[in-house]
């Protein structure tokens, strides 16, 4: 499944920021994808997006949350906001 795929992903690869759906296909959910990733870089932003989730949202140090569904232009500045970047 894709949450399996990339879990095995984090381990291997360095992101300057982790965008993740909080609901994927199979067992693995966007939660554990961002747990394991920083077990790896401890310091990675994540941006969850979610249309629905059968979880509350919980907070998380160094994370976002966007609601489905969202303009491009809300990932854009999100991915700036939590790299530091220049906002528009």
């Amino acid at each position: 499944t894709p949450g399996e795929r990339l879990l095995a992903w984090c381990g291997r690869q360095a992101a300057d920021v982790l965008v993740t759906d909080i609901r994927l296909p199979g067992k693995v959910d966007g939660w554990q994808i961002a747990e394991r990733c920083r077990e790896h870089n401890p310091e990675l932003p994540v941006i969850y997006a979610t249309g629905f989730s059968p979880v509350a949202p919980r907070p998380v140090a160094g994370s976002l949350l966007l609601q489905k569904p969202f303009h491009p232009d809300e990932i854009v500045r999100a991915v700036r906001q939590m790299t530091d970047g220049p906002q528009e």
